[in-house]
C-alpha cells in the first residue's frame, strides 16, 4: 500500500473499497463540495437506502455510476445501487437521527474485467485475479447473475466488483456480478496506483496489470500524472492478463469539508500511536479527537489491518474522529424480531436467521434473556452465504 496520504475522500474510497468504488468510467470532475453529511459504506437495504446502519431518503438524489449521471429518485437506486455495492453518500441531517437526506449517491467499480485465476482457501473463500488484482470472495461477498455464485464463478467470466481494499492491497469484495464472458476486445477499468511509470513508452503499471497509454494525448492526462498517483482507468484488454490499452485515465474526484462524515473500512497506514493519534483507512487520513468514543474496541487496536468505522468531521482533508467503532474482517450486522427460542445458546430471528451464543458472547444490557417478540441487534460472523447462521459475538436489544 502506498504510503502517501490523498487527500481526496473519494480517493479513499477507491484505495479503501473503492470506497466508492472506483473503476473504468470518466470522472465527472470538480469538487463535490458543501456540508452536511458525507457516509460511505455498503448498500445494506433499500428503504429509500441504507448504509452504515442510517436511512438516507434518495427520491430526489442524483445517482452517480461509474461517472455517469444516470439519473435521479429511487428508480435509479434500485436499478444501479445492488445490495453490497459500495457508496458514497452526500446529503443534510443527523447520523444520530433514523433518517436523514441524500443529495447524491456516488457507485463506481473497483475492478471490472476478466477472471484470470481462481484458488481456492476454503468451503466460502475463494481468491481471485481481475486485472492484475487479488479479490477475496467470502460470506459477506454479494453475487449478482444467473447461476453465478463463489462455486460457479471461473476463468474468464467478466466481471464487475466493488468492496474494501485491505493493507496488504486486496479487495475484499462486498459485490461481485458476472457482466458477460470476457472477448477480444472487452471495455475494462481499474482503480490503484501509478506505478513504475515509463514516460518514454508510455507505459505504467497498477500492481500486477501494465496499462499502455500512448493514445491518450498528453492533455487529456490528469495534469498530476505521475508515479503514486491514485487514477481511474478505462481501456480495452485482446488478452486476459495481457497489457490494457487505456482510452481514459482520471484522477479522483475531491469532496470539499463536511460536518458529519462517516467511513467504513481498513487500516492501511498509523502515522502516530501518541496524541493526536493519526491514521488512514484506506488514504482517508484520520485523527482522534481527545475526547473520541470507542464500540467494541480502545484506541490500542487501532493497528494497520484491523477493520474499523470512524465517524467525525471532515477538515481541510483530515476526518476527525469522535467515535470508533471496530469490526472483525467478516462480521456483520443483522436486526430483526425473535420469532424462536430454541435453547439458551440459540435463537432466529425474523423466521431466517438462526442466531448462536457462547461464552464469549456480549449481552447488551448483561442480564438479557432472549424471548420470542424481542426486537434484537446482532454482531457476529455468518457461517454460511445465505446468512442463514451467524456466530454472535454481540447481542444487543434494540428497545422503542
Amino acid at each position: 500500500m502506498k504510503a502517501t496520504p490523498v487527500k481526496s475522500l473519494l480517493s479513499a474510497l477507491c484505495a479503501v473499497f473503492v470506497l466508492v468504488s472506483c473503476g473504468g468510467g470518466p470522472s465527472t470532475g470538480g469538487g463535490i463540495g458543501g456540508t452536511g453529511i458525507i457516509s460511505s459504506g455498503t448498500v445494506s437495504a433499500y428503504g429509500s437506502i441504507f448504509v452504515n446502519g442510517l436511512e438516507f431518503d434518495t427520491s430526489d438524489a442524483v445517482i452517480v455510476a461509474n461517472g455517469v449521471e444516470v439519473g435521479m429518485g429511487d428508480e435509479f437506486v434500485l436499478e444501479y445501487l445492488d445490495i453490497g455495492k459500495m457508496v458514497l453518500v452526500e446529503g443534510t441531517g443527523d447520523m444520530d437521527a433514523s433518517q436523514a437526506v441524500a443529495d447524491r449517491v456516488t457507485y463506481r467499480d473497483n475492478v471490472a474485467g476478466p477472471v484470470q485465476s481462481i484458488v481456492d482457501i476454503d468451503p466460502t473463500t475463494r481468491e481471485i485475479v481481475v486485472l492484475g488484482q487479488r479479490v477475496i470472495l467470502n460470506v459477506l461477498t454479494k453475487f449478482k447473475g444467473s447461476d453465478f455464485d463463489i462455486s460457479t464463478i471461473k476463468v474468464d467470466d467478466l466481471v464487475a466488483v466493488s468492496g474494501l481494499v485491505d493493507d496488504n492491497d486486496d479487495i475484499r469484495a462486498t459485490f461481485i456480478e458476472k457482466t458477460g464472458e470476457f472477448m477480444p476486445g472487452n471495455i475494462v477499468g481499474v482503480t490503484g496506483f501509478v506505478d513504475n511509470l515509463d514516460e518514454d513508452a508510455q507505459i505504467f503499471q497498477i500492481k500486477s496489470l501494465t496499462v499502455g497509454y500512448s493514445g491518450i494525448a498528453q492533455v487529456d492526462l490528469p495534469e498530476d500524472f505521475a508515479e503514486n498517483l491514485l487514477v481511474e482507468v478505462e481501456g480495452t484488454l485482446d488478452v486476459a492478463g495481457g497489457i490494457m490499452t487505456a482510452t481514459s485515465i482520471e484522477s479522483g474526484d475531491e469532496i470539499d469539508d463536511a460536518d458529519q462524515i462517516e467511513v467504513l473500512g481498513f487500516v492501511t497506514n498509523v502515522y502516530s500511536v501518541v496524541d493526536p493519534i493519526e491514521f488512514s483507512i484506506g488514504n482517508q487520513v484520520v485523527q482522534l479527537e481527545a475526547n473520541a468514543e470507542f464500540v467494541d474496541g480502545n484506541a490500542a487496536n487501532i493497528v494497520l489491518g484491523a477493520k474499523l468505522e470512524a465517524e467525525g468531521y471532515l477538515q481541510g482533508g483530515t476526518l476527525f474522529a469522535d467515535e470508533i467503532e471496530f469490526w472483525g474482517p467478516d462480521q456483520i450486522e443483522v436486526e430483526g424480531w425473535v420469532t424462536d427460542v430454541a435453547s439458551d445458546s440459540e435463537f432466529t430471528l425474523d423466521d431466517k436467521h438462526v442466531v448462536q451464543t457462547d461464552a464469549g458472547t456480549v449481552f447488551e444490557p448483561g442480564d438479557l434473556v432472549i424471548e420470542a417478540g424481542m426486537m434484537i441487534e446482532v454482531k457476529g460472523v455468518p457461517v454460511d452465504m445465505a446468512y442463514s447462521v451467524i456466530v454472535a459475538d454481540k447481542v444487543s436489544l434494540e428497545e422503542d
